[in-house]
């Protein structure tokens, strides 16, 4: 992380994106982040209805503010809902689907990692970098079922090689 808090924030008063964006890594470590919040979502709130733009910067946005520990997630969506009026709810709950999605995923790549470790006692980084590389819930729930049912670690990795080839 820089820390940007001696940055002129002035220099970018035309570029919203970037203004947001250095506001919030300047303000990420100070006392005031949280009042810092809701006039940086009032600035991408307007700055999207000015123009039709994608909503990508805001969820990376949020995603990186509520890794502060002084950024609680009912008080942050309270905040989106009420600067964004009626989509805010919409941009929330999706934001919230996305990121248990995003837990899911984790949680079954970490499962099949140490279901492989207890039955073989050894994984392979190698084995373990494609597991982490599945983006897919079904092929994760697929492969413990595999790791599972195979006798020994080389026919698990035939398994895997044959899931890779499918996807």
């Amino acid at each position: 992380m820089i820390n940007t808090a001696d940055y002129n924030i002035d220099l970018l008063k035309g570029n919203v994106i970037v203004h947001v964006a250095l506001m919030a890594m300047k303000h990420y470590f100070m006392d005031d982040f949280g009042e810092k919040i809701p006039e940086l979502l009032t600035l991408l709130a307007d700055l999207f209805e000015q123009i039709d733009t994608d909503i990508g910067f805001l969820e990376v946005f949020l995603h990186y503010i509520s890794s502060n520990k002084k950024c609680e997630k009912e008080w942050l969506k309270k905040q989106v809902v009420h600067v964004f009026k009626e989509i805010g709810e919409e941009i929330m709950n999706y934001w919230i689907e996305e990121g248990k999605e995003i837990g899911i995923l984790e949680e079954g790549r970490r499962m099949l990692i140490e279901a492989l470790s207890i039955k073989f006692n050894n994984v392979s980084k190698a084995i373990e970098n494609i597991i982490q590389d599945i983006k897919d819930r079904s092929v994760l729930s697929n492969l413990l079922r595999k790791a599972i049912l195979s006798n020994n670690l080389n026919e698990f990795e035939l398994r895997l090689e044959a899931c890779q080839k499918s996807l």
